[in-house]
């Protein structure tokens, strides 16, 4: 008995499979490859800190961080021209109130770039082209370090330009100001650097932006209870339980760079300058080897 031919089969030894063109543009561009990626992540992530290209509610945060930190640097110049320079312009004591409007910027704005790729599932898309993890995990602090570098940046040139503006001679107070520029580049890389550094390590340990911002947020102000218990309870020197809170640290490290005092260092003095330097400096280095663990154990 013979089997009925079946019509559209295909016969041994043929292709039945067929490739249809659906008319997709095709792509003739250049191919960067990982370094044109890692460009595009570097970017995208930038733009993502201060809500470019995004909804109105995404912008909030970075406008009120800018503003807020900008006007008592403008106002501070302002108070120095009207009295002709008698109220003397003070680095330290306007930024080093500022560190925790810094923090506010990089808890809410760090989990924008690193939980959003976890929530939505997009890092095996971005993984499938020549980024590797730990290429990801580089792109996405430098993004958070640049925007901080900026926020934390304007105030300090705002009182830089300020304290010549206001001056009688412009010219001649330019020309002896060219040690301030070291310090403020200096100061504002440290406090870029750890604060964007603990905020994305934080941030990539969960795929919910409140859980991060949370974490963020927690464990700064937990490094201030432990310093003050400790100066409390155990009786350690000020000068030392400061040095174990990252953002205390960051003020005493501004007072030293700009040459300001306060009453507590004139009692305890603090260790040096390159200290406190080389401290920020690891922790924001030991955060950043924390990212790239995690980076590169998380699953997709």
């Amino acid at each position: 008995m013979t089997r009925p031919e079946i019509s559209g089969t295909a016969t041994p030894g043929t292709n039945a499979s067929t490739i249809h063109d659906l008319g997709y543009r095709r792509y003739d561009g250049a191919r960067e490859g990982a370094r044109g990626a890692f460009r595009a992540l570097f970017w995208q992530g930038f733009r993502a800190m201060f809500g470019l290209g995004r909804p109105f509610k995404a912008k909030v945060v970075p406008v009120f961080v800018t503003v807020v930190t900008s006007l008592p640097a403008l106002a501070s110049v302002a108070a120095s021209g009207a009295t002709q320079g008698q109220l003397p312009i003070t680095y330290a004591n306007i930024i080093g109130a500022q560190v925790v409007l810094f923090l506010l910027f990089s808890a809410a704005q760090a989990p924008e770039m690193l939980c959003r790729d976890q929530q939505h599932r997009v890092l095996p898309l971005m993984l499938t082209r020549d980024v590797t993890r730990t290429q990801y995990a580089l792109a996405r602090l430098l993004s958070l370090f640049t925007a901080m570098f900026c926020v934390a940046l304007a105030p300090l040139v705002i009182l830089y330009l300020g304290e010549i503006g206001v001056a009688k001679d412009p010219g001649a107070t330019f020309a002896t100001m060219g040690n301030t520029i070291g310090p403020i580049l200096l100061f504002a890389t440290l406090l870029a650097w750890v604060m964007s550094s603990v905020s994305a390590f934080l941030s990539s340990l969960t795929a919910r932006r409140a859980y991060a911002t949370a974490a963020v947020i927690g464990t700064f102000l937990t490094t201030v209870v432990i310093s003050q218990g400790l100066q409390d309870l155990a009786g350690m020197s000020e000068a030392t339980t400061k040095m174990l809170d990252p953002m205390e640290t960051l003020r005493t490290t501004a007072m030293q760079l700009f040459g300001e005092t306060k009453r507590w260092m004139e009692l305890t003095p603090p260790p040096s300058v390159w200290v406190h330097v080389a401290e920020l400096t690891l922790l924001g280095c030991a955060a950043c080897a924390g990212l790239v663990w995690r980076v590169r154990r998380v699953s997709v």
